[in-house]
């Protein structure tokens, strides 16, 4: 096993009375993809919020790249974040922007070169996740729904990220398109040496792409491969992979 760039120990959420995890423990390893997964209110995106340091958990630890997070040390946050990219589930583009300045964004804020070169770079991403240059200049409100994907995606890539986090990546997409993207996501970690964390409800992206997955139930999460988390006992995991979703995608994987 490769080494850990996330450790989340003992970690907890809680809204007033409301206890959303109570000691989640979670390691994400280098150069892996691993798929949070998890029923509704189950606490997925509380859980993405709080690694990316958006959320100050209850009590517990999240550490990221041996930076511990969880307090919102601003200094400690921000060295982290420079780290990462984030691709949220509706994309998240600034409307007023074009694609192209979109991508420019993240770097001309974290780095002082050249604009020119900045958006050579960010010509350079929107080609590498397979945009075509007639889009560049287009607006968010101009661009298909597999496009807004794409652009946002490479947006996160825009800084040289060693870990990127994925929101429902192929929500809104076809089947064809979600698996383009899929493979597309495969082709960035292998070829990025990327880490990827990433909250899906699709069961053919959660069981193509994943070397791991993470479900979270009774509070906690229950992590291991893809073979041993759809053979696992637990009632919801067993209800979740063998409903009749879950056995076509296995079928096929």
């Amino acid at each position: 096993m490769s080494e850990p760039l996330i450790q989340v120990r003992n970690l907890v959420n809680r809204f007033d009375s409301h206890t959303v995890h109570d000691g989640v423990e979670l390691t994400v390893f280098e150069h892996e993809i691993l798929g949070i997964v998890g029923g509704s209110g189950s606490g997925k995106s509380v859980l993405l919020r709080t690694m990316l340091g958006l959320h100050t958990p209850t009590s517990g630890e999240v550490l990221v790249f041996g930076e511990d997070i969880a307090c919102r040390d601003s200094g400690k946050l921000s060295h982290c974040q420079h780290r990462w990219g984030v691709l949220f589930q509706g994309g998240a583009l600034f409307s007023g922007l074009t694609v192209l300045e979109n991508v420019m964004a993240p770097i001309l804020e974290h780095t002082d070169i050249s604009n020119s070169f900045v958006e050579e770079l960010a010509r350079l991403k929107l080609t590498m996740v397979g945009l075509a240059e007639e889009g560049f200049d287009k607006f968010p409100s101009e661009l298909s729904g597999g496009m807004v994907k794409r652009a946002a995606l490479a947006r996160a890539l825009a800084i040289e990220p060693r870990v990127v986090f994925l929101d429902e990546p192929t929500s809104g997409l076809d089947p064809i398109s979600a698996a383009d993207f899929d493979q597309l996501i495969l082709y960035l970690r292998d070829h990025l040496r990327l880490t990827v964390v990433m909250i899906s409800h699709d069961m053919d992206s959660l069981l193509t792409i994943c070397d791991r997955l993470a479900v979270i139930v009774d509070k906690r999460i229950i992590a291991d491969t893809t073979e041993v988390i759809t053979r696992h006992p637990h009632p919801w995991i067993r209800a979740y992979f063998g409903g009749v979703r879950g056995r076509a995608a296995l079928g096929a994987a």
